[in-house]
């Protein structure tokens, strides 16, 4: 932060800028509008805790947990802003959306034997013969951002600011299991399981946007960027995990609220080009790079194994952004 407040200083001392402390990048125009296109994968640590396999051979004997892998999908985010007049300031809101899920299947083999690892299902003492899981995972994530964009030098220029991040990301999981063998006897009974591992917070945000300024063609530009930012937010898990089988037999686990810190990372590294028109007083530019979130300790249910988990969870993939000022 010394650096970003000292360079800006020594350019201007430099190059005489009518006595400035630095040049703003905006347009003439006050209104933004953009769209953001995301193809992401999603991945979360210990998401390979929900069963485990023993397979018992002739001469040999293994035990497997099957790893829950999600895959590429999509998402969108849009936001919408406005270029103040004090010292060029620019205010800006954006809702990030994304959705997704994905599905496991064991399926029966006479000499393997299957044991639910998530604590409700193993309570019952329940071991299925076959099972599937679906595992669902919803992003939904507004920010709000208040800074300035600047020159540091005719190719390179900053835009620090800082603001508020707050929404919720929501995950569930509904296992299904079948021919159940209750209090060692295999019946054709099935059982179900339900949890829930929902987060919702608030906080504050801050960060860096750069742009590094290649090429000049008229009023066409072509950028690299790389745009940084940090949250720290007032968290809270709720959680919840209900078996049920038809033999009438249930079992759950109660777990209280948990009001924690969240933290989060992200960075959006890629190329931009932009078009001037209308005598500079509108202004196009799409970007194309890679995004990455980190969210920490997001996964918080309970397993036979390991009590409550401390999974991150991390959203990584390409971003296409388009931008609008007029």
């Amino acid at each position: 932060m010394l650096l970003i407040s000292v360079l800006p200083k020594l350019y201007a001392a430099k190059n005489n800028l009518n006595g400035l402390p630095n040049i703003s990048t905006r347009t003439q125009s006050s209104w933004v509008v953009s769209a953001d296109f995301l193809a992401w994968f999603p991945s979360e640590e210990v998401t390979s805790i929900w069963a485990d396999v023993i397979t018992i051979g002739d001469n040999t004997s293994s035990w497997e947990a099957l790893g829950f892998n999600f895959k590429w999908d999509y998402g969108l985010r849009i936001g919408a802003g406005y270029g103040l007049v004090y010292d060029q300031w620019d205010t800006a809101l954006y809702w990030t959306w994304f959705h997704t899920d994905a599905k496991h299947m064991i399926p029966f083999t006479s000499n393997a034997s299957i044991t639910p690892e998530f604590f409700a299902a193993f309570l019952s003492g329940n071991t299925p013969q076959s099972m599937n899981v679906k595992w669902s995972l919803l992003l939904n994530m507004f920010d709000w951002e208040l800074g300035r964009s600047y020159w540091i030098s005719k190719g390179v220029s900053l835009r620090p600011f800082l603001g508020v991040k707050g929404g919720q990301i929501n995950q569930s999981i509904h296992a299904q299991y079948f021919n159940l063998t209750i209090d060692q006897v295999l019946t054709n009974n099935s059982g179900g399981e339900r949890l829930k591992n929902n987060f919702w917070g608030i906080g504050p945000l801050g960060g860096i946007n750069t742009k590094w300024r290649v090429r000049n063609f008229g009023s066409n530009f072509l950028d690299f960027f790389g745009d940084f930012s940090l949250a720290t937010m007032w968290g809270t898990w709720i959680n919840s995990d209900v078996y049920e089988n038809t033999a009438s037999q249930t079992s759950s686990v109660n777990m209280k609220n948990s009001t924690l810190g969240a933290l989060m990372f992200r960075g959006f590294m890629g190329i931009e080009w932009n078009v001037d028109f209308q005598a500079s007083k509108s202004h196009f530019a799409t970007k194309l790079g890679y995004e990455m979130q980190i969210w920490l300790n997001q996964l918080r249910l309970a397993t036979f194994q390991l009590q409550r988990l401390h999974g991150d969870l991390t959203l990584q993939g390409v971003t296409l952004n388009c931008r609008f000022d007029f």
